[in-house]
Protein backbone atom coordinates (compact mmCIF):
# COMPACT_ATOMS: atom_id res chain seq x y z
CA UNK A 1 0.00 0.00 0.00
CA UNK A 2 3.08 2.25 -0.06
CA UNK A 3 2.89 3.19 -3.41
CA UNK A 4 -1.02 3.94 -2.97
CA UNK A 5 -0.11 6.90 -0.37
CA UNK A 6 3.13 7.68 -2.13
CA UNK A 7 1.07 8.17 -5.73
CA UNK A 8 -2.03 10.13 -3.64
CA UNK A 9 0.91 12.04 -1.86
CA UNK A 10 2.44 13.25 -5.23
CA UNK A 11 -0.90 13.61 -6.70
CA UNK A 12 -1.66 16.31 -3.88
CA UNK A 13 1.08 18.05 -4.26
CA UNK A 14 0.56 18.62 -8.54
CA UNK A 15 -2.96 19.34 -7.85
CA UNK A 16 -2.30 21.96 -4.86
CA UNK A 17 0.16 23.58 -7.23
CA UNK A 18 -1.96 23.55 -10.46
CA UNK A 19 -4.84 24.70 -7.98
CA UNK A 20 -2.64 27.64 -6.67
CA UNK A 21 -1.11 28.29 -10.00
CA UNK A 22 -4.95 28.45 -11.67
CA UNK A 23 -6.45 30.22 -9.20
CA UNK A 24 -3.91 32.95 -9.82
CA UNK A 25 -4.38 32.92 -13.32
CA UNK A 26 -8.19 32.68 -12.77
CA UNK A 27 -8.06 35.82 -10.34
CA UNK A 28 -6.12 37.94 -12.59
CA UNK A 29 -8.05 37.30 -15.92
CA UNK A 30 -11.38 37.98 -13.79
CA UNK A 31 -10.19 41.32 -12.76
CA UNK A 32 -8.88 42.22 -16.09
CA UNK A 33 -12.20 41.16 -17.26
CA UNK A 34 -13.51 43.30 -14.79
CA UNK A 35 -12.42 46.80 -15.50
CA UNK A 36 -13.22 45.61 -19.71
CA UNK A 37 -16.67 44.69 -19.56
CA UNK A 38 -19.92 45.56 -17.48
CA UNK A 39 -21.68 44.04 -14.44
CA UNK A 40 -24.11 42.93 -16.72
CA UNK A 41 -21.65 40.92 -18.73
CA UNK A 42 -20.72 39.04 -15.89
CA UNK A 43 -24.29 37.82 -15.20
CA UNK A 44 -24.47 36.77 -19.04
CA UNK A 45 -21.17 35.10 -18.05
CA UNK A 46 -22.15 33.34 -14.89
CA UNK A 47 -25.22 31.76 -17.44
CA UNK A 48 -22.85 30.89 -19.91
CA UNK A 49 -20.32 29.28 -17.50
CA UNK A 50 -23.95 27.27 -16.31
CA UNK A 51 -23.71 25.51 -19.24
CA UNK A 52 -20.18 25.15 -19.71
CA UNK A 53 -20.17 23.52 -16.69
CA UNK A 54 -23.18 21.41 -16.96
CA UNK A 55 -21.73 20.25 -20.47
CA UNK A 56 -18.78 18.99 -18.52
CA UNK A 57 -20.68 17.29 -15.88
CA UNK A 58 -22.48 15.40 -18.22
CA UNK A 59 -20.45 14.65 -21.25
CA UNK A 60 -19.00 11.95 -19.25
CA UNK A 61 -21.57 9.76 -18.12
CA UNK A 62 -19.81 8.63 -14.97
CA UNK A 63 -17.15 7.36 -17.49
CA UNK A 64 -14.20 9.08 -15.12
CA UNK A 65 -15.31 7.20 -11.73
CA UNK A 66 -16.23 3.99 -13.47
CA UNK A 67 -12.93 3.46 -15.18
CA UNK A 68 -11.57 4.03 -11.67
CA UNK A 69 -13.68 2.04 -9.29
CA UNK A 70 -14.02 -0.78 -11.95
CA UNK A 71 -11.82 -3.84 -11.68
CA UNK A 72 -11.80 -4.11 -15.46
CA UNK A 73 -10.60 -0.45 -15.48
CA UNK A 74 -7.18 -1.09 -17.26
CA UNK A 75 -8.96 -3.67 -20.01
CA UNK A 76 -7.94 -2.12 -23.56
CA UNK A 77 -11.97 -3.30 -24.21
CA UNK A 78 -13.17 -1.68 -21.56
CA UNK A 79 -11.33 1.65 -22.01
CA UNK A 80 -12.25 1.76 -25.61
CA UNK A 81 -16.13 1.66 -24.71
CA UNK A 82 -15.71 4.34 -22.36
CA UNK A 83 -14.30 6.48 -24.70
CA UNK A 84 -17.01 6.01 -27.58
CA UNK A 85 -19.77 6.44 -24.85
CA UNK A 86 -17.75 9.73 -24.30
CA UNK A 87 -17.59 11.12 -27.76
CA UNK A 88 -22.07 9.93 -28.48
CA UNK A 89 -22.50 12.18 -25.09
CA UNK A 90 -20.79 14.94 -26.30
CA UNK A 91 -22.48 15.02 -30.11
CA UNK A 92 -26.15 14.35 -28.11
CA UNK A 93 -25.05 17.22 -25.57
CA UNK A 94 -24.53 19.63 -28.59
CA UNK A 95 -28.10 18.88 -29.83
CA UNK A 96 -29.80 19.49 -26.72
CA UNK A 97 -27.92 22.67 -25.75
CA UNK A 98 -28.90 24.33 -29.06
CA UNK A 99 -32.26 23.12 -28.84
CA UNK A 100 -32.12 25.08 -25.42
CA UNK A 101 -30.70 28.27 -26.65
CA UNK A 102 -34.17 29.68 -27.69
CA UNK A 103 -35.80 28.97 -24.56
CA UNK A 104 -33.16 30.35 -22.60
CA UNK A 105 -32.96 33.39 -24.91
CA UNK A 106 -36.78 34.35 -24.35
CA UNK A 107 -37.00 33.71 -20.56
CA UNK A 108 -34.17 35.58 -19.20
CA UNK A 109 -34.62 38.07 -22.09
CA UNK A 110 -37.89 38.82 -20.49
CA UNK A 111 -36.26 40.05 -17.69
CA UNK A 112 -33.41 42.45 -19.18
CA UNK A 113 -32.83 42.44 -23.14
CA UNK A 114 -29.18 41.43 -23.00
CA UNK A 115 -29.98 38.12 -22.03
CA UNK A 116 -31.29 37.47 -25.88
CA UNK A 117 -27.60 36.81 -26.68
CA UNK A 118 -28.00 33.66 -25.16
CA UNK A 119 -29.40 32.03 -28.32
CA UNK A 120 -25.92 32.56 -30.10
CA UNK A 121 -23.98 32.03 -27.30
CA UNK A 122 -24.96 28.81 -25.91
CA UNK A 123 -25.08 26.70 -29.76
CA UNK A 124 -21.38 28.46 -29.87
CA UNK A 125 -19.95 27.07 -26.51
CA UNK A 126 -21.86 23.59 -26.82
CA UNK A 127 -18.93 23.18 -29.20
CA UNK A 128 -16.51 22.81 -26.62
CA UNK A 129 -18.94 19.68 -25.72
CA UNK A 130 -18.18 17.83 -28.89
CA UNK A 131 -14.74 18.34 -29.07
CA UNK A 132 -14.18 17.50 -25.26
CA UNK A 133 -16.04 14.30 -25.85
CA UNK A 134 -12.99 13.14 -27.80
CA UNK A 135 -10.40 13.44 -25.28
CA UNK A 136 -8.34 10.62 -25.25
CA UNK A 137 -9.06 7.45 -22.72
CA UNK A 138 -5.58 8.14 -21.41
CA UNK A 139 -7.25 10.99 -19.31
CA UNK A 140 -9.03 8.53 -18.01
CA UNK A 141 -6.43 5.79 -17.41
CA UNK A 142 -4.14 8.39 -15.45
CA UNK A 143 -6.88 9.17 -13.09
CA UNK A 144 -7.56 5.81 -12.44
CA UNK A 145 -3.57 4.96 -11.48
CA UNK A 146 -3.39 8.70 -9.85
CA UNK A 147 -0.87 9.87 -12.15
CA UNK A 148 -1.52 13.17 -12.65
CA UNK A 149 1.71 14.92 -13.10
CA UNK A 150 1.00 15.07 -16.96
CA UNK A 151 -2.67 15.77 -16.75
CA UNK A 152 -2.27 18.73 -14.42
CA UNK A 153 0.73 19.84 -16.98
CA UNK A 154 -2.10 20.23 -19.85
CA UNK A 155 -5.02 21.73 -17.49
CA UNK A 156 -2.41 24.93 -16.92
CA UNK A 157 -1.85 24.94 -20.29
CA UNK A 158 -5.30 24.80 -21.20
CA UNK A 159 -5.95 27.72 -18.36
CA UNK A 160 -3.56 29.53 -19.49
CA UNK A 161 -4.67 29.85 -23.15
CA UNK A 162 -7.73 30.28 -21.94
CA UNK A 163 -6.99 33.44 -19.61
CA UNK A 164 -5.10 34.98 -22.34
CA UNK A 165 -7.73 34.62 -24.98
CA UNK A 166 -10.38 35.39 -22.79
CA UNK A 167 -8.27 38.77 -21.83
CA UNK A 168 -7.54 39.75 -25.40
CA UNK A 169 -11.09 38.87 -26.97
CA UNK A 170 -12.72 41.06 -24.32
CA UNK A 171 -10.47 43.85 -25.16
CA UNK A 172 -11.20 43.82 -28.47
CA UNK A 173 -15.04 42.37 -28.69
CA UNK A 174 -16.01 44.04 -25.64
CA UNK A 175 -18.46 41.39 -25.31
CA UNK A 176 -19.04 38.38 -23.64
CA UNK A 177 -18.33 36.50 -26.79
CA UNK A 178 -14.99 36.26 -25.56
CA UNK A 179 -15.79 33.38 -23.13
CA UNK A 180 -17.27 31.44 -25.41
CA UNK A 181 -14.81 31.90 -27.96
CA UNK A 182 -12.06 30.93 -25.42
CA UNK A 183 -13.67 28.23 -24.14
CA UNK A 184 -14.19 26.64 -27.29
CA UNK A 185 -10.92 26.73 -28.36
CA UNK A 186 -9.77 25.74 -25.04
CA UNK A 187 -11.43 22.40 -25.35
CA UNK A 188 -9.63 21.79 -28.96
CA UNK A 189 -6.29 22.60 -27.20
CA UNK A 190 -7.07 19.92 -23.98
CA UNK A 191 -8.26 17.37 -26.56
CA UNK A 192 -4.93 17.35 -28.97
CA UNK A 193 -2.93 17.90 -25.37
CA UNK A 194 -4.58 14.81 -24.25
CA UNK A 195 -2.93 12.68 -27.10
CA UNK A 196 0.52 14.16 -27.55
CA UNK A 197 0.92 14.50 -24.12
CA UNK A 198 -0.15 11.43 -22.74
CA UNK A 199 1.01 7.77 -23.74
CA UNK A 200 -1.05 4.77 -24.01
CA UNK A 201 -3.02 3.23 -26.14
CA UNK A 202 -4.61 4.39 -29.65
CA UNK A 203 -8.35 4.86 -28.96
CA UNK A 204 -11.17 3.37 -31.19
CA UNK A 205 -14.52 3.40 -31.58
CA UNK A 206 -15.94 -0.13 -29.80
CA UNK A 207 -18.83 -0.97 -28.25
CA UNK A 208 -18.21 -3.88 -25.08
CA UNK A 209 -22.11 -5.54 -24.23
CA UNK A 210 -20.67 -6.44 -20.64
CA UNK A 211 -18.07 -3.28 -20.47
CA UNK A 212 -21.54 -0.81 -21.79
CA UNK A 213 -23.81 -2.74 -18.79
CA UNK A 214 -20.94 -2.67 -16.07
CA UNK A 215 -20.57 1.52 -17.08
CA UNK A 216 -24.33 2.08 -17.14
CA UNK A 217 -25.13 -0.16 -13.95
CA UNK A 218 -22.39 2.32 -12.17
CA UNK A 219 -22.92 5.27 -13.72
CA UNK A 220 -26.93 5.21 -13.97
CA UNK A 221 -26.61 6.83 -10.62
CA UNK A 222 -23.60 9.13 -11.42
CA UNK A 223 -25.10 10.70 -14.23
CA UNK A 224 -28.26 11.15 -12.01
CA UNK A 225 -26.21 12.94 -9.54
CA UNK A 226 -24.29 14.66 -11.70
CA UNK A 227 -27.68 16.16 -12.92
CA UNK A 228 -28.46 17.09 -9.32
CA UNK A 229 -25.48 18.60 -8.30
CA UNK A 230 -25.19 20.25 -11.92
CA UNK A 231 -28.87 21.88 -10.31
CA UNK A 232 -27.12 22.39 -6.88
CA UNK A 233 -23.99 23.88 -7.92
CA UNK A 234 -26.04 26.30 -10.65
CA UNK A 235 -29.63 27.17 -9.62
CA UNK A 236 -28.56 30.50 -7.68
CA UNK A 237 -26.97 32.30 -11.10
CA UNK A 238 -29.98 30.84 -12.97
CA UNK A 239 -32.59 31.52 -11.17
CA UNK A 240 -30.99 34.93 -10.05
CA UNK A 241 -30.54 36.38 -13.32
CA UNK A 242 -34.45 35.58 -13.82
CA UNK A 243 -35.46 37.72 -10.57
CA UNK A 244 -32.54 40.44 -10.05
CA UNK A 245 -31.33 43.35 -12.57
CA UNK A 246 -28.19 41.30 -14.25
CA UNK A 247 -26.24 43.95 -12.68
CA UNK A 248 -26.69 43.08 -9.05
CA UNK A 249 -26.00 39.38 -10.38
CA UNK A 250 -23.18 40.36 -12.18
CA UNK A 251 -21.44 41.41 -8.83
CA UNK A 252 -23.30 38.38 -6.86
CA UNK A 253 -21.14 36.14 -10.18
CA UNK A 254 -17.94 37.40 -8.91
CA UNK A 255 -18.47 36.74 -5.49
CA UNK A 256 -19.37 33.76 -5.92
CA UNK A 257 -16.19 32.54 -8.46
CA UNK A 258 -14.14 33.65 -5.80
CA UNK A 259 -15.71 31.42 -3.04
CA UNK A 260 -15.95 28.57 -5.04
CA UNK A 261 -12.06 28.35 -5.62
CA UNK A 262 -12.01 26.52 -1.98
CA UNK A 263 -15.34 24.35 -3.07
CA UNK A 264 -12.77 23.55 -6.74
CA UNK A 265 -10.13 22.61 -4.60
CA UNK A 266 -11.67 20.09 -2.89
CA UNK A 267 -13.31 19.42 -5.68
CA UNK A 268 -10.23 18.35 -7.38
CA UNK A 269 -8.55 16.77 -4.63
CA UNK A 270 -11.94 14.65 -4.27
CA UNK A 271 -12.29 13.26 -7.55
CA UNK A 272 -8.04 12.48 -8.76
CA UNK A 273 -7.30 11.65 -5.29
CA UNK A 274 -9.52 11.06 -2.57
CA UNK A 275 -12.01 8.89 -4.21
CA UNK A 276 -9.09 7.44 -6.29
CA UNK A 277 -7.33 6.46 -2.74
CA UNK A 278 -10.54 5.33 -1.47
CA UNK A 279 -11.14 2.96 -3.81
CA UNK A 280 -7.57 1.08 -3.90
CA UNK A 281 -7.39 1.20 -0.11
CA UNK A 282 -10.79 -0.87 -0.12
CA UNK A 283 -9.08 -3.42 -3.01
CA UNK A 284 -6.49 -4.12 -0.23
CA UNK A 285 -8.98 -4.75 2.52
CA UNK A 286 -8.69 -1.44 4.50
CA UNK A 287 -11.78 -0.37 6.23
CA UNK A 288 -13.28 2.77 4.74
CA UNK A 289 -13.66 4.03 8.38
CA UNK A 290 -9.53 4.47 8.36
CA UNK A 291 -8.97 5.66 5.46
CA UNK A 292 -11.22 8.07 6.08
CA UNK A 293 -9.96 9.09 9.48
CA UNK A 294 -6.90 9.90 7.79
CA UNK A 295 -8.53 12.55 5.30
CA UNK A 296 -11.31 14.14 6.68
CA UNK A 297 -9.78 16.22 9.38
CA UNK A 298 -6.31 17.84 7.52
CA UNK A 299 -8.79 18.57 4.61
CA UNK A 300 -10.90 20.19 6.58
CA UNK A 301 -8.54 22.29 8.41
CA UNK A 302 -7.20 23.27 5.34
CA UNK A 303 -10.46 24.43 3.95
CA UNK A 304 -11.28 26.64 7.26
CA UNK A 305 -8.00 28.56 6.97
CA UNK A 306 -9.49 29.40 3.20
CA UNK A 307 -12.43 30.06 4.00
CA UNK A 308 -11.50 32.52 7.08
CA UNK A 309 -9.38 34.05 4.75
CA UNK A 310 -12.23 34.74 2.38
CA UNK A 311 -14.71 35.57 5.13
CA UNK A 312 -12.29 38.35 6.75
CA UNK A 313 -10.72 39.64 3.69
CA UNK A 314 -13.74 39.49 1.44
CA UNK A 315 -14.44 43.37 2.34
CA UNK A 316 -10.26 44.62 1.39
CA UNK A 317 -9.81 42.21 -1.58
CA UNK A 318 -13.01 44.00 -2.99
CA UNK A 319 -11.24 47.44 -2.30
CA UNK A 320 -8.16 46.69 -3.68
CA UNK A 321 -8.95 44.92 -7.19
CA UNK A 322 -12.45 46.25 -8.12
CA UNK A 323 -13.71 49.27 -8.34
CA UNK A 324 -16.96 51.02 -7.07
CA UNK A 325 -19.73 48.97 -9.70
CA UNK A 326 -18.61 45.65 -7.53
CA UNK A 327 -18.58 46.79 -3.61
CA UNK A 328 -21.57 44.77 -2.97
CA UNK A 329 -19.43 41.77 -3.64
CA UNK A 330 -17.25 42.37 -0.92
CA UNK A 331 -20.78 41.92 1.78
CA UNK A 332 -21.57 38.65 -0.64
CA UNK A 333 -18.74 37.18 -0.28
CA UNK A 334 -17.89 36.34 3.86
CA UNK A 335 -21.78 34.56 3.65
CA UNK A 336 -21.24 32.48 0.50
CA UNK A 337 -17.65 31.78 1.82
CA UNK A 338 -19.19 30.22 5.10
CA UNK A 339 -21.59 27.97 2.92
CA UNK A 340 -18.13 26.70 1.14
CA UNK A 341 -17.02 25.31 4.06
CA UNK A 342 -20.06 22.87 4.85
CA UNK A 343 -20.54 22.07 1.09
CA UNK A 344 -16.93 20.80 1.24
CA UNK A 345 -17.59 18.52 4.10
CA UNK A 346 -19.99 17.20 1.71
CA UNK A 347 -17.27 16.64 -0.99
CA UNK A 348 -15.49 14.67 1.37
CA UNK A 349 -18.44 12.38 2.39
CA UNK A 350 -18.96 12.44 -1.16
CA UNK A 351 -16.02 10.38 -1.90
CA UNK A 352 -16.74 7.99 0.12
CA UNK A 353 -20.29 7.61 -1.24
CA UNK A 354 -18.33 6.94 -4.33
CA UNK A 355 -15.62 4.40 -3.20
CA UNK A 356 -18.50 2.22 -1.40
CA UNK A 357 -20.61 2.19 -4.38
CA UNK A 358 -23.14 4.35 -3.55
CA UNK A 359 -23.00 7.72 -5.93
CA UNK A 360 -27.09 7.71 -5.59
CA UNK A 361 -26.60 9.16 -2.02
CA UNK A 362 -24.65 12.04 -3.42
CA UNK A 363 -27.83 12.59 -5.61
CA UNK A 364 -29.69 12.46 -2.52
CA UNK A 365 -27.55 15.08 -0.85
CA UNK A 366 -27.43 17.33 -4.04
CA UNK A 367 -31.35 17.23 -4.21
CA UNK A 368 -31.91 18.34 -0.64
CA UNK A 369 -29.32 20.85 -1.35
CA UNK A 370 -31.50 22.14 -4.47
CA UNK A 371 -34.87 21.80 -2.71
CA UNK A 372 -33.83 23.06 0.31
CA UNK A 373 -32.32 26.36 -1.35
CA UNK A 374 -35.71 26.86 -3.68
CA UNK A 375 -37.86 26.87 0.29
CA UNK A 376 -35.17 29.22 2.03
CA UNK A 377 -35.22 31.63 -0.74
CA UNK A 378 -39.29 31.40 -1.27
CA UNK A 379 -39.51 32.01 2.53
CA UNK A 380 -36.69 34.58 3.06
CA UNK A 381 -37.63 36.66 0.08
CA UNK A 382 -41.20 37.16 1.67
CA UNK A 383 -39.69 39.27 4.38
CA UNK A 384 -37.18 41.02 2.17
CA UNK A 385 -36.89 40.95 -1.50
CA UNK A 386 -33.35 41.83 -2.11
CA UNK A 387 -30.32 39.96 -3.48
CA UNK A 388 -28.44 40.42 -0.03
CA UNK A 389 -31.69 37.69 1.29
CA UNK A 390 -30.76 35.40 -1.60
CA UNK A 391 -27.50 35.00 -0.36
CA UNK A 392 -28.67 34.18 2.86
CA UNK A 393 -30.57 31.36 1.45
CA UNK A 394 -27.35 30.05 0.02
CA UNK A 395 -25.58 29.44 3.35
CA UNK A 396 -28.86 28.05 4.91
CA UNK A 397 -29.23 25.04 2.18
CA UNK A 398 -25.41 24.62 2.37
CA UNK A 399 -26.04 24.23 6.25
CA UNK A 400 -28.71 21.57 5.63
CA UNK A 401 -27.10 19.72 2.83
CA UNK A 402 -23.76 19.30 5.09
CA UNK A 403 -25.90 17.91 7.76
CA UNK A 404 -27.44 15.58 5.50
CA UNK A 405 -24.21 14.20 4.18
CA UNK A 406 -23.32 13.45 7.73
CA UNK A 407 -26.08 11.65 8.45
CA UNK A 408 -25.28 9.56 5.54
CA UNK A 409 -21.99 9.47 6.38
CA UNK A 410 -22.76 8.00 10.01
CA UNK A 411 -24.78 5.04 8.77
CA UNK A 412 -21.56 3.60 7.09
CA UNK A 413 -19.75 4.19 10.17
CA UNK A 414 -17.99 7.11 9.43
CA UNK A 415 -19.19 8.47 12.90
CA UNK A 416 -17.02 11.82 14.18
CA UNK A 417 -19.74 14.65 15.16
CA UNK A 418 -16.98 16.41 18.04
CA UNK A 419 -14.29 16.72 15.67
CA UNK A 420 -16.53 18.51 13.06
CA UNK A 421 -17.99 20.90 15.39
CA UNK A 422 -14.73 21.49 16.70
CA UNK A 423 -13.47 22.45 12.87
CA UNK A 424 -16.71 24.42 13.26
CA UNK A 425 -15.92 26.23 16.31
CA UNK A 426 -12.66 26.76 14.48
CA UNK A 427 -13.36 28.71 11.30
CA UNK A 428 -16.53 30.43 12.66
CA UNK A 429 -13.79 32.12 15.37
CA UNK A 430 -11.15 32.75 13.42
CA UNK A 431 -13.44 34.33 11.51
CA UNK A 432 -14.53 36.33 14.21
CA UNK A 433 -10.97 37.24 15.24
CA UNK A 434 -9.94 38.08 11.78
CA UNK A 435 -13.41 40.34 11.02
CA UNK A 436 -12.15 42.23 14.31
CA UNK A 437 -8.78 42.77 13.40
CA UNK A 438 -9.48 43.66 10.12
CA UNK A 439 -12.79 46.32 10.77
CA UNK A 440 -12.34 47.08 14.89
CA UNK A 441 -8.38 47.78 15.24
CA UNK A 442 -7.46 51.07 14.43
CA UNK A 443 -4.23 51.04 13.57
CA UNK A 444 -5.15 48.08 10.65
CA UNK A 445 -8.52 49.45 9.55
CA UNK A 446 -6.96 52.36 8.34
CA UNK A 447 -4.02 51.00 6.71
CA UNK A 448 -3.97 50.69 2.53
CA UNK A 449 -6.28 47.13 1.62
CA UNK A 450 -3.03 45.52 0.39
CA UNK A 451 -1.75 46.17 3.94
CA UNK A 452 -4.69 44.83 5.54
CA UNK A 453 -4.50 41.62 3.45
CA UNK A 454 -1.09 40.69 4.71
CA UNK A 455 -1.38 41.51 7.94
CA UNK A 456 -4.48 39.35 7.99
CA UNK A 457 -2.84 36.71 6.47
CA UNK A 458 -0.07 36.48 8.88
CA UNK A 459 -2.80 36.91 11.69
CA UNK A 460 -4.34 33.55 10.09
CA UNK A 461 -0.66 31.31 9.36
CA UNK A 462 -0.24 32.16 13.15
CA UNK A 463 -4.17 30.99 14.37
CA UNK A 464 -3.63 27.61 12.19
CA UNK A 465 0.37 26.51 11.87
CA UNK A 466 0.18 24.76 15.16
CA UNK A 467 -2.97 22.84 14.25
CA UNK A 468 -1.10 22.14 10.14
CA UNK A 469 2.02 21.14 12.04
CA UNK A 470 0.64 18.92 14.21
CA UNK A 471 -2.63 17.34 11.86
CA UNK A 472 -1.34 17.79 7.97
CA UNK A 473 1.88 17.01 8.33
CA UNK A 474 1.47 13.49 9.91
CA UNK A 475 -0.92 12.74 7.24
CA UNK A 476 2.04 13.39 4.43
CA UNK A 477 4.58 11.79 6.57
CA UNK A 478 2.42 8.40 6.69
CA UNK A 479 1.86 8.80 3.23
CA UNK A 480 5.60 8.11 2.09
CA UNK A 481 5.86 5.59 5.31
Amino acid sequence: MAHISARAKTGTIWIVVAFGGGQIIRLASNIALAALLFQEAFALMALVAAVMQGLAMFSDLGLKPSVVQNPRGDEPVFLQTAWTLQTIRGGILFIGAAALAWPMAHIYGANDPMARELLWLIPLVALGAIADGFQSSRMLTAARRMDLASVTKIELLVQVLNAVLMVGLAWYLRSVYALAIAGVVSSGLRVWLSYAMLSGMTDRFRLDRDSVKAIFGFGKWVFLSTMISFLALQIDRVLLAAIFPLAEVGVYSIATSLSLMVAMLVGTLQSSIVFPWYSRMLDHGVPLKEAFRRTRVPLMLVVSFLVVLLVTGASSFFDLAYDDRYVKGGDFLPLLAMGVWFSSLSGIYGAAFMAMGKPQWIAIVSAVKVLSFLLFLGVYLQFDYSIETAVLAVLSAEVVTGATSQYLGWKLGLRNLRMEGLLLLLMLGASALGWWFVHHLPWVAGQHPFVRLLLLGLLEVAVFAPLGHRLVLPMLRRSVS
